[in-house]
């Protein structure tokens, strides 16, 4: 069990930095852009969501040699790619 939640995460954590390329490719088309922001409202979501999955897992995961260590590197990933999401909004905000 422990060692599912460790690579549930990292897989979902995967496909978050999948998702926030993909939604920075996207271009504005129709009125005022508004899937795209839909489409990062629910980035968001999602991302809150597997940081408290990934906490659960940085805990249980911690016990599994080799596994503590991606998992615990996977959560700071996180951690970052939540930092320069913030980061991209607080600039294109300014702008």
């Amino acid at each position: 069990m422990k060692k599912a939640l460790g690579v549930i995460y990292v897989g979902a954590v995967a496909a978050l930095v999948a998702a926030a390329v993909g939604i920075l490719r996207l271009r504005c088309e129709g009125f005022g852009c508004m899937g795209i922001g839909v489409a990062w409202f629910a980035w968001a979501i999602s991302f809150f969501v597997v940081f408290v999955l990934g906490l659960l897992a940085r805990s249980k995961a911690a016990s599994i040699a080799g596994l503590g260590t991606v998992v615990k590197g996977t959560w700071w990933l996180q951690v970052g790619l939540g930092a320069i999401a913030v980061a991209v909004w607080l600039h294109k905000s300014a702008a």
